[in-house]
């Protein structure tokens, strides 16, 4: 299970670098971190290539080696990057921490190569056997397997080394943990649910749940809302495992771990809808107590200020019933969107 607080926490950072700023930090980080690089592996020294591992994501139609890949070995220690040198720091100039959380920290980085500002996130979580190797590919794979769109989280790439796993994204402005103590007017909260429901319609269409959308998950860039952290995701055909992410978001099917009747596209629309609430009435969701059964009971008190039918699309967002609950279509076809529309159009 995803525990409560365990995501990475986007700081807010300076993004207006200008290049001699960018120069002076790349120098710095060469010379700085020139001791941490080591020497290249010595002409005609063999090296084991990585083995091709079978993303679970992407149907065997899309995949030439199809379920051959199940045969090749696992994820050795010598491949989890126990010799050679570090990439992070072949790769990349350490900046700044701008992160950090249960499973590990995430770093501002300039590429040495093309120059550009990424996001690089290290799973701290030490992943000696193959299995937990292989559990944690899942976030990459989700990702990698859903390619680019404009309200997830850009995925470049990812590696491991020295038993840890990095993952090159990304760099956005900030996510919305910071948003959670102010207020969102009704039309900020219809913009954001627009496009979140527009990325749930985006992944539902292609078998993928995220099972863990909630604020501290969502990134903003240039006026766009961006669905990140991926550690929860799962097939909608339920072939993988299942984990619920933060118990805050989650409803009480998912809860119950009964998962044969489990429907995990509702299961993302409530937790959708329990991030807009959270957004709207500035107050921080509980893990337990009458504010966490009441929300679950349809009790959904907002402040002034909120239509009708706004308040009524998040309450048959968060219906205690799952069949009751719209999908990410129904939910993108409601007419209270319909401003947003014309808005776009002009």
């Amino acid at each position: 299970m995803c525990e409560t607080n365990v995501d990475l926490i986007f700081a807010p950072w300076d993004t207006s670098l200008d290049f001699q700023q960018i120069e002076d930090l790349a120098q710095d980080g060469l010379e700085g971190q020139e001791a941490k690089v080591e020497k290249p592996v010595p002409n005609g020294t063999q090296q084991t290539p990585p083995p091709c591992i079978r993303n679970p994501y992407l149907s065997d139609a899309s995949d030439p080696f199809g379920n051959q890949r199940f045969k090749c070995a696992g994820l050795s220690s010598s491949v989890a990057g126990g010799a050679g040198p570090l990439r992070f720091h072949t790769d990349f100039v350490e900046i700044e921490q701008i992160g950090a959380g249960h499973f590990g920290h995430v770093y501002k980085v300039l590429n040495r190569i093309d120059g550009c500002l990424y996001a690089v996130k290290q799973v701290t979580r030490p992943m000696c056997q193959d299995l937990e190797r292989r559990k944690a590919l899942l976030e990459v794979q989700s990702l990698a397997a859903l390619g680019s769109h404009e309200n997830i989280v850009g995925y470049y790439s990812s590696w491991f080394g020295n038993e840890h796993l990095y993952i090159q994204m990304e760099l956005c402005d900030s996510n919305l943990s910071c948003q959670k103590s102010s207020c969102f007017t009704q039309c900020d909260a219809l913009t954001f649910l627009h496009q979140l429901a527009k990325v749930l319609l985006f992944m539902h269409d292609r078998g993928i749940a995220h099972l863990d959308v909630k604020p501290d998950n969502i990134y903003f860039k240039n006026g766009v809302y961006k669905l990140g952290d991926f550690g929860c995701a799962t097939l909608l055909n339920k072939s993988l495992p299942i984990q619920e992410g933060d118990t805050r978001y989650m409803p009480h099917e998912i809860l119950n771990e009964n998962f044969d009747h489990l429907d995990l596209e509702k299961v993302d629309i409530f937790a959708l809808g329990a991030s807009v609430y959270e957004l709207v009435t500035g107050s921080t969701l509980m893990k337990s107590g009458p504010q966490f059964l009441n929300l679950r009971e349809g009790n959904l008190p907002l402040p002034p200020g909120h239509s009708l039918p706004f308040q009524n699309l998040l309450k048959v967002m968060m219906d205690a019933d799952p069949t009751a609950r719209p999908s990410a279509k129904e939910l993108l076809a409601n007419p209270i969107f319909d401003m947003i529309r014309t808005n776009r159009k002009t």
